[in-house]
């Protein structure tokens, strides 16, 4: 009496290669979307901090567009001008009564003359709109007088008193030159956000 033997169709190693495979599988795209999910949160916190930044950035160039405005004599002479605004005049005065302050930057928020620190004691609070939570935006500004504006091949003045600046002299005639540096400092959620703008502004004489 004959027995037959039969072969298994497959290799018994060929199933547990089969589960490895696919477990290696697994891992790496495991693997995948962990790298996915980090990319996904890193581009939010970029995109988070930008739009903090240009918060800053829109808050510094208030301060210039503040100070433009304001060194206007005729507007911070106004009865509606804010207590800020004639300070700020008042040392633009100041500097120009005493040629020996010049070139060196001043506090526009302080009466006298007080040495510029930047970002220090936010001068000028802006309004929040809506009272966004927990969010304060306010500058600084440091005021520093140039001297004369040199307007080149471009006589002002008439008669004997004329001056040209393109000689080099120096006369009352010639248009003040001024640094505004503004320091803006945004709060939110109690992370401070600052950025710092400089502009040079040319006034008539006084």
């Amino acid at each position: 009496m004959s027995h037959r033997s039969f072969k298994p169709l497959s290799h018994p190693q060929a199933g547990g290669i089969t589960i490895l495979v696919v477990l290696m599988l697994l891992v790496l795209l495991t693997i995948a979307a962990i790298g996915m999910s980090k990319n996904a949160f890193r581009e939010i916190i970029i995109s988070g901090t930008a739009r903090q930044g240009s918060m800053a950035r829109n808050v510094a160039d208030s301060g210039i567009e503040w100070s433009i405005y304001w060194l206007d004599l005729n507007n911070s002479a106004s009865a509606s001008a804010a207590a800020e605004a004639k300070i700020l005049n008042s040392l633009k005065l100041a500097l120009l009564a005493d040629p020996t302050k010049s070139g060196t930057p001043w506090d526009a928020a302080k009466t006298g003359f007080t040495s510029y620190k930047p970002g220090a004691n936010p001068a000028i609070t802006l309004p929040d709109q809506a009272t966004l939570s927990g969010t304060s935006q306010a500058f600084t500004l440091g005021l520093t007088r140039m001297g004369k504006l040199p307007v080149t091949d471009m006589g002002q003045g008439l008669g004997s008193g004329a001056f040209t600046p393109a000689t080099g002299s120096e006369s009352k005639q010639a248009p003040d030159l001024w640094a505004v540096r503004s320091d803006s400092q945004v709060s939110i959620g109690g992370v401070v956000f600052s950025h710092a703008k400089e502009a040079w502004i040319s006034t008539p004489v006084q």
